[in-house]
């Protein structure tokens, strides 16, 4: 039986990996993946640093991992989504060893089901929909804050050296926190979970592991904390000052949706209300995070002090998910993880207490999952696999290579930039960000942008005099918005304008990736 069991999960695994695949292929192109794989083609192939060497607006270490990705292919953009595929499926995994950690060894032919379903779920939540085909930095700090919780229980639980398993909490969470801000939160829970198992538990040595756990978050953010003291500036401006440009920039956009805090939460309840899966989890959330500290403060028991901590972290990055401004529904995917493992231990529970009820669970969660009647296949995303001149990184990995016909060599202009990385070219480090840091520049003074090392139109001129480009690409930002109301692709006219004044001609190319043609200026008549 036991063999039939890991042929059974090795067989779904690899289904779920595929999955993944075919949504890393067919998923549509968005610009907001550039600022990720840009990054870290930079840095792989020119030693190019976030903060440093360009303004960046993200947390630093998610350009390391698309850099190694970039290094070991020259299909740039599909690496960097097939990485963001395996660390979803990652994810998957750890949800089920965390599961695995609670229940033991009871672990029977219906929690193996139970398993199967949890990671179903999982695999087709909303939320996971919006982030599983994208180079996003969204499944790489889940992956770290998931090893960061495993970590924390198996202290609690000393299954191994203490000391060693506070470090590499410290470790992961810090990773996690250097990916995406927003998990610099769970630094704090961390903090507060320690102090309440020390607290009622009272430990021998305890002041050693917590002692390892500082230790992990030094050494994970020493490479961090060289880039922020070579350019304190440029992470200031790209972590903070950013994020308040980033909100008025809306505003001058009359944005009106999810730009304050009862906005934010009607647009959550509504969402939460209107999908049964949501509301069951976010339900379990209150309930399991109330009774598992009362449980805790009652009973001193390491187990409920590790429920805690699933409930803890989960709900902590769901009150992230509030702090941008405008908050979007793909933030809402980081406490979606810890959510699942709380649904799965409650069934667990159940199935443990009255095994009927647990059967109809499943069902229950299946229908919760789509109540609409009209059911599909999961597996129909696989035929996606079969068709790769359909797949978006190799639509747009060929179109790089189409440039080379008009441009052999040089300098490219865009705010994709990671197309012309990808061929070979050289790129303006300020595009980097794609049209993010660009369309918020001229809310800087001029002595901010000099501060910030900055580039806005009124300093493009000067610099593409200096250097001039090779060859300008324009038309991906057409259907998007520009730098003031109801203009939509002018944050590309300062590009346009320089390369009529300075004798480009457009040569119109066919991208099917975006379904539009894209100009490319070149040199000469």
């Amino acid at each position: 039986m036991k063999t039939i069991k890991l042929i059974a999960q090795y067989i779904y695994y690899l289904l779920v990996l595929l999955i993944y695949l075919s949504r890393a292929a067919h998923w549509g192109f968005s610009h907001d993946e550039n600022q990720f794989i840009a990054a870290g083609q930079l840095l792989s192939d020119h030693g190019l640093f976030p903060y440093v060497n360009y303004p960046y607006t993200h947390m630093p270490y998610g350009a390391l991992f698309f850099a190694i990705t970039a290094r070991i292919s020259n299909y740039d953009y599909l690496a960097g989504r097939v990485l963001n595929a395996v660390a979803c499926v990652v994810c998957c995994l750890l949800i089920v060893y965390i599961f695995k950690l609670f229940v033991g060894t009871r672990y029977t032919v219906a929690l193996l089901i139970w398993e199967f379903v949890i990671v179903f779920i999982f695999l087709n939540h909303p939320s996971m929909v919006l982030i599983a085909g994208e180079v996003l930095n969204h499944s790489l700090a889940s992956l770290f804050s998931l090893l960061a919780l495993m970590f924390f229980i198996h202290f609690v639980q000393q299954r191994y050296s203490p000391d060693w398993a506070a470090f590499g909490c410290g470790v992961c969470v810090c990773l996690a926190t250097f990916i995406r801000f927003n998990y610099a939160s769970l630094i704090v829970v961390l903090f507060f979970l320690f102090w309440m198992y020390k607290w009622i538990l009272n430990p021998p040595r305890f002041l050693k592991s917590f002692q390892s756990f500082i230790a992990g978050l030094l050494t994970a953010a020493l490479p961090a904390l060289v880039l922020i003291f070579l350019a304190p500036y440029s992470f200031y401006y790209g972590n903070l000052v950013y994020t308040r440009l980033n909100t008025l920039y809306y505003q001058e956009l009359h944005f009106k949706m999810n730009m304050d805090l009862g906005s934010k939460i009607s647009g959550f309840l509504s969402n939460t209300v209107s999908s049964p899966l949501n509301f069951i989890l976010y339900a379990l959330l209150v309930f399991v995070g109330i009774t598992s500290f009362v449980l805790f403060i009652r009973k001193k028991s390491p187990t409920d002090l590790n429920i805690l901590a699933v409930a803890t972290f989960a709900f902590t990055l769901f009150l992230t998910a509030f702090a941008p401004t405008p908050t979007q529904q793909q933030y809402f995917f980081a406490p979606v993880p810890f959510l699942v493992i709380i649904l799965a231990i409650v069934g667990s529970e159940i199935y443990r207490i009255n095994k009927p009820v647990f059967y109809i669970l499943i069902l229950g969660m299946l229908i919760a999952l789509n109540p609409k009647p009209d059911v599909t296949n999961p597996l129909d995303e696989l035929k996606y696999l079969s068709n790769p001149s359909q797949w978006t990184p190799l639509q747009v990995h060929d179109f790089a290579e189409e440039i080379k016909g008009y441009v052999p060599k040089g300098r490219i202009l865009t705010l994709i930039p990671m197309i012309p990385l990808e061929a070979g070219y050289d790129i303006y480090p300020f595009t980097v960000t794609g049209p993010f840091s660009w369309r918020t520049s001229l809310l800087l003074s001029s002595q901010g942008r000099a501060r910030y090392d900055v580039i806005s139109p009124k300093e493009l001129a000067a610099l593409l005099n200096q250097y001039p480009p090779d060859g300008i690409l324009t038309g991906f930002e057409a259907p998007n918005a520009g730098f003031t109301n109801d203009d939509p692709g002018t944050v590309e006219t300062p590009f346009i304008d320089y390369a009529n004044n300075n004798g480009y001609r457009p040569i119109i190319l066919p991208a099917s990736f975006v379904q539009r043609p894209i100009t490319l200026w070149v040199k000469g008549p």
